[in-house]
């Protein structure tokens, strides 16, 4: 039994992985921070760094297959997560504007 994965949800997900860099830049150049949001940040760039390695070096595939680039559907969707942390710490963690 196959995984219908279409190809324009690959590419949403490889954008919004490359977009959270320029988003975590900005973040982190606009608002200043109590301890909880420079926790939340670093967890989000931690968690970005870390899928990023699991998605190149050794991703296991449910489906024993990968969309493209031999990145499966399931660690494209993992690039997500670490936005939730970046809202996390400016909605909970922020001190002001810089």
């Amino acid at each position: 039994m196959g995984v219908y994965e279409p190809i324009y949800i690959f590419y949403f997900l490889i954008l919004l992985g490359l977009i959270y860099i320029p988003v975590t830049y900005y973040t982190i150049c606009k608002f200043k921070f109590n301890v909880i949001g420079l926790l939340f940040v670093i967890l989000s760039i931690s968690s970005y760094l870390l899928i990023g390695r699991y998605m190149f070096d050794a991703g296991v595939y449910a489906d024993e297959q990968s969309s493209l680039f031999g990145i499966g559907f399931l660690e494209l969707t993992l690039l997500s997560y670490p936005y939730i942390f970046i809202g996390l710490s400016v909605v909970l963690g922020k001190k002001g504007e810089r």
